[in-house]
């Protein structure tokens, strides 16, 4: 058959590659090769892409522009593979794929074999690549495959990891959230100027910055220290880098395994292990800890017992999600790492007094930091500062959130990306966002609006350039389409509507024409050399008009023929035409 310039629904086709041959029990093999189930030979839905599938069927009880479903019902060809079972058996769901466009679109252009339409921040010929700004990996099938690369404002591109690439504004990091050596200031703020050089006077051509730069200013101070250096000479490896510059060696970078932030600048040895680990390079778990340092997570080093966990604390515990119970000896914390109120010392000594009645830091022990005034012995705390409220200074006030016995309170607007001033005290998440916003902390644009609300300015979130309904239609409430003119239909209005032909998504008031077919059939579709192919003809009729007689069917040609004027098809026996198909 010849292919077919078409935009079907995707999830209306199958994958067409077969690694071995079809199995003839249970499988139909297209004429183009590929193998679909038997079960969906001849089901009024083109799946081969070669549609050969269709080829050579029975006359089917429903009518065209129709879906028969397994219990023989029918329904609206339109329900097919739309996500929603219409049928009451759900056959009409039964056999839909997403895999050529990674489910990221419904349209595939059979033609190119070309996926249109991607969404979720995807793009590619099969929707198998994040678009510019995004990362992560498309393949994987789901809407949030695709996030958006975290900068600063500093950068639009980062790795598949999420690592920023290219950052500018003479910043640097993962995250572009460092200044680079020879610049200064804070550069999470997002804006062009957050890094400026370190000296702002006039400068000079030097050559006394042990090679990592041939700049000073006009006291003779180095700036912009290339390869990870710093100091008046470029003479010291900046955080987290080691060696000896002063030769004009590059400085390397410390190898922590991601345990440690800062090594020794003489042998890179890790400064401050963390996670439980140790070691020259923090490669070792301490002792009483299991795991494998080297893979670098937080997790690595387990404790591999409770009294290891809860710094000899407390004997019970859960060690899959390192939360200790029954804290002894004046103690609490998820590891019995801090002493309760009205003892003060430090726990992670393992000492049984570790921690100790009295002292003059009970009513700041008593109120977890957010008081010094307190009635000890009715266990009350007063003038209860850093937000929080309740008789110890336990919770937040309303408008903040957090965890008050752990810290200060974090105001809501905060949270909310400036976007909201309501958000549960608990666990944070923002009510009533405003400014077009919406998320658990008002970080997201709604549908209809695009932007970073993680700006925090009440003009984060703007409209889209109107509705992106193809030409189709103004309205499109919440993003979706809705009144398609010009005999479209579809979310976006992308398609033509039955008994219409072309692409729709052309954007002029004539995408879509009347299919010239009935009374035999009412769909159709333009082929590569514009002439049209009339589908599903209707009982007794076949052929790119419907012009023809199903004669593989038992159906001849009455009264001259359906290409003469009162001529039809009926089947062998029957003598005259009925009126509504006669031509």
């Amino acid at each position: 058959m010849t292919p077919l310039l078409v935009v079907l629904s995707l999830a209306c086709l199958s994958a067409q590659v077969a690694a071995q041959p079809c199995d003839p029990a249970t499988e139909f093999e297209c004429a183009s090769g590929g193998c679909i189930g038997k079960a969906r030979r001849c089901n009024g839905i083109f799946e081969c892409l070669d549609f050969s599938d269709e080829d050579y069927c029975p006359v089917a009880k429903c009518r065209p522009g129709e879906f028969q479903c397994a219990t023989g019902d029918c329904v609206n060809g339109a329900l097919r593979c739309n996500g929603s079972p219409d049928c009451s058996d759900k056959s009409d769901e039964s056999g839909c794929v997403k895999i050529l466009c990674n489910g990221h679109s419904f349209i595939y252009n059979v033609v190119t074999r070309t996926c249109l339409s991607c969404q979720h921040n995807t793009q590619g010929r099969y929707c198998d690549t994040c678009k510019p700004g995004f990362y992560g990996n498309a393949k994987v099938g789901t809407k949030d495959d695709c996030k958006q690369c975290s900068c600063n404002g500093h950068s639009t591109k980062c790795d598949v990891t999420g690592k920023c690439l290219n950052c500018g504004h003479n910043t640097e990091g993962e995250k572009c959230e460092k200044c680079r050596p020879g610049f200064r200031g804070d550069a999470t703020k997002g804006t062009a100027k957050d890094c400026q050089p370190s000296s702002t006077g006039p400068t000079k051509t030097c050559n006394t910055c042990n090679g990592h730069s041939t700049t000073c200013d006009a006291t003779g101070k180095c700036v912009n220290c290339k390869d990870n250096t710093e100091g008046t000479k470029c003479e010291k490896c900046v955080k987290g880098f080691w060696s000896d510059p002063t030769g004009g060696k590059s400085c390397l970078p410390c190898a922590c395994n991601n345990h440690a932030d800062d090594c020794k600048k003489a042998n890179g040895e890790c400064i401050g292990c963390k996670h439980n680990t140790q070691g020259f390079f923090c490669n070792q778990c301490l002792a009483g800890f299991t795991g494998t340092a080297t893979t670098g997570k937080a997790d690595s080093c387990k404790a591999a017992s409770c009294p290891v966990l809860c710094n000899k604390h407390s004997t019970t515990c859960t060690l899959a999600t390192g939360k200790c119970t029954n804290c002894q000896h004046n103690t609490m914390g998820d590891r019995c790492e801090k002493c309760k109120p009205g003892f003060t010392g430090n726990p992670t000594t393992g000492s049984a007094t570790a921690c100790t009645a009295g002292g003059t830091t009970n009513c700041a022990a008593l109120c977890y930091g957010h008081s010094t005034t307190c009635n000890v012995a009715a266990q009350t705390c007063s003038n209860c500062q850093d937000n929080t409220e309740g008789t110890r200074c336990q919770t937040c006030k309303i408008g903040y959130t957090g965890d008050a016995t752990k810290g200060p309170c974090k105001s809501c607007m905060d949270n909310c990306n400036k976007h909201s001033p309501t958000c549960d005290k608990t666990t944070g998440v923002c009510a009533n966002c405003m400014h077009q916003t919406t998320g658990s902390k008002c970080e997201k644009c709604k549908a209809g609006y695009i932007g970073d609300p993680t700006k925090g300015t009440a003009t984060d979130c703007k409209p889209t350039a109107g509705c992106k309904c193809n030409g189709h239609t103004t309205n499109c409430p919440q993003g979706v389409c809705t009144n398609c003119q010009h005999h479209t239909t579809g979310v976006y209005c992308e398609k033509c509507d039955t008994g219409y032909y072309g692409i729709a998504t052309g954007g002029t008031p004539n995408d879509c024409k009347k299919c010239n077919c009935p009374p035999r059939s009412t769909t159709c579709i333009q082929l590569p050399n514009k002439t049209l192919q009339c589908m599903g003809c209707i009982a007794g009729y076949a052929g790119a008009l419907c012009d023809q007689c199903d004669t593989i069917n038992d159906y001849v040609p009455v009264g001259g023929g359906p290409r003469t004027s009162g001529g039809c098809c009926v089947k062998r026996g029957v003598t005259s035409c009925p009126v509504t198909v006669a031509g």
